[in-house]
């Protein structure tokens, strides 16, 4: 599997994973005001949705692999883990916080005596792993564009001659487009 197909993959996994928290964030504010029968009105709108978790599972599986793929790049890898552990940590707000209050309330069929807690509980911790899948889909973002310079740069180098030129696996001159190649170099010669 190439680092690219890797790429594409898991930003977008970490963007289809971040739909439905962002989703839940973006109508929190007016959800949290609603009456006991409203809410479980609302509610009835997320039939179904237990399906996103097959998103985030793969969203985890390729974040994992492409840990493994930048393991020998600290920054690459600490951006890469940065996402994988938020990605895993919205796994760790619903079984915690989410997947409790599904239970207690038959996923909403009903209203216990204490329903509007609840209620607070499962639209907080919603909002919580938003900010979880928005924080991983920053950090896969910017861990791509760093590792894409560092690979530039070391085609760059080898291509000039540098002993300590890296080479990527898969990675070669024909990887990239000559107009590429050619802004690469007037980026690098300005830094020089």
């Amino acid at each position: 599997m190439t680092m690219n197909l890797v790429w594409v993959v898991s930003l977008l996994l970490a963007a289809l994973a971040m739909v439905p928290a962002a989703a839940h964030l973006l109508e929190l504010p007016n959800k949290i005001r609603l009456t006991g029968k409203e809410y479980l009105t609302v509610q009835r709108l997320y039939r179904g949705w237990a399906l996103a978790g097959i998103v985030v599972a793969a969203a985890l599986l390729s974040t994992l692999v492409l840990l493994f793929m930048v393991r020998d790049w600290p920054t690459a890898f600490a951006l890469a883990w940065v996402a994988f552990l938020c990605i895993a940590g919205t796994q760790v707000v619903f079984w915690t916080f989410t997947y409790p209050v599904n239970r207690m309330t038959a996923n909403w069929t009903f209203l216990p005596g204490d329903w509007s807690e609840l209620r607070k509980r499962w639209e907080y911790s919603h909002a919580a792993s938003a900010v979880l899948n928005l924080v991983a889909l920053v950090a896969l973002i910017v861990c791509m564009f760093w590792t894409n310079d560092v690979r530039s740069l070391d085609i760059d180098a080898a291509r000039h001659g540098y002993a300590g030129a890296a080479n990527w696996p898969g990675q070669n001159e024909r990887d990239y487009g000559k107009a590429y190649d050619a802004d690469r170099r007037a980026d690098s010669a300005r830094y020089i």
